[in-house]
């Protein structure tokens, strides 16, 4: 067996294959690897609009973080867009490529900031297992990698089946939380909201009044966007320096990126990241923010005014009510509230949808990193399955005020 043998040999039991088959009728015969976004738009344009994909794959998402938080991470853009035997479009991986400590990895793009990480593939396309093994080792090939890692995929969107769930994989520290949007706000309501629950909302509503008129708005331009954003980095700011938890925000070109999604896109109506906000008297209590495509809006960011008077009325969960009562008005299906575990988020969403991570290394350093690496996602689903443990965790995590 030569080298380049043992090398894919060596992938593909990390990728949970035997043997590689390359048939001539393959979904992914061929494939270019693109640093340049421009490149890849038309791609992007021929099948992300009715395809299998979540909003943090589009390209605006894709061109924004790499531009801005990417650039900034020294993740270099790696496209991947594969096409079938007819010369169709079939599959677009929107790869970001880095050096971490001497290893060449990849892996989707989005980091923290996309609650959910997947490929976008053509509709009704088919596509079996070793179909994918064998796309994964020629790209890892092709771009002299070490190793991928794959955190946070949906095994399902939408009701359909991701085609990445075909291979070896381990669940997600955490999970995703949706919850579907039934016609009508009072039906959501009712079927998420005990009487008890609700008339302590409504004492909380109007707790809150006292403190000035209360209203929720939409961002329909720029300056509006620039105004919800400016108290989005306040709240969070403020909750950091009061809890010692991290902030992920505080980043310059974490800042950057927001700025862009925001309060861009106006003039056309098309704002990367949608935001909401709840105005009491003059204050921004609560802002709100998330990316939509098919029937789907996937909430994103949310913060709330830390002041007690404002706090203790659960602004954040007042706006999430009033954003859900607008997106049913306006068609949509299904709300997410993202990935990771909070109250308002168990209160809302009653469908627990399960994420998995995997990884491939095809080199002996990247297998040692794989194993690294899986390693250290299962220890972190086992913390949090167990509030003591996490509860010990997080202490340990917070910074001295």
């Amino acid at each position: 067996m030569n080298n380049a043998q043992k090398v894919a040999t060596g992938a593909m039991a990390f990728l949970g294959a035997e043997t590689l088959a390359v048939g001539p009728a393959r979904p992914f015969a061929e494939f270019d690897i693109l640093d340049d976004l421009s490149a890849g738009e038309a791609a992007w344009a021929e099948i992300y609009l009715d395809g299998l994909a979540t909003p943090y794959q589009s390209f605006g998402f894709v061109t924004s973080w790499l531009r801005t938080i990417g650039r900034a991470e020294a993740v270099e853009p790696m496209i991947v867009v594969a096409r079938d035997d007819r010369g169709r479009t079939s599959a677009i991986l929107p790869l970001g490529r880095r050096r971490r400590r001497g290893l060449r990895i990849a892996g989707f793009v989005g980091g923290k900031h996309a609650n959910f990480h997947m490929g976008v593939f053509r509709r009704g396309l088919d596509v079996d297992r070793q179909s994918i093994i064998d796309l994964l080792q020629r790209v890892a090939e092709a771009a002299r990698l070490d190793a991928f890692f794959f955190v946070n995929q949906p095994q399902a969107w939408q009701k359909r089946l991701n085609p990445f769930a075909l291979l070896a994989r381990q669940p997600s520290p955490s999970f995703g939380h949706a919850t579907q949007l039934k016609g009508d706000f009072n039906r959501w309501l009712d079927a998420h909201y005990s009487k008890g629950s609700r008339k302590k909302l409504g004492k909380k509503a109007r707790r809150l009044a006292e403190q000035g008129p209360v209203s929720s708005f939409i961002a329909r331009d720029a300056a509006t966007a620039s105004t919800l954003l400016a108290a989005f980095f306040a709240h969070k700011k403020t909750r950091a320096k009061s809890t010692g938890l991290f902030n992920d925000f505080d980043d310059a070109a974490a800042e950057l990126f927001l700025k862009a999604a925001t309060c861009e896109g106006h003039a056309e109506q098309r704002p990367l990241i949608e935001l909401y906000g709840l105005r009491c008297g003059d204050r921004i209590a609560a802002v709100f923010g998330g990316v939509a495509h098919a029937g789907r809006f996937c909430g994103m960011i949310i913060s709330y005014d830390q002041d007690i008077e404002i706090a203790r009325s659960s602004p954040g969960e007042i706006l999430i009510h009033d954003v859900i009562r607008d997106l049913t008005e306006r068609g949509f299906t299904t709300l997410d509230l993202g990935v990771g575990e909070a109250r308002y988020k168990d209160a809302c969403c009653e469908t627990e949808e399960a994420l998995f991570d995997m990884a491939a290394g095809f080199t002996l350093r990247g297998r040692l990193a794989v194993a690294a690496f899986l390693s250290g996602r299962a220890v972190k689903r086992w913390i949090k399955r167990r509030p003591w443990a996490w509860s010990i965790v997080a202490t340990a995590l917070r910074r001295p005020h």
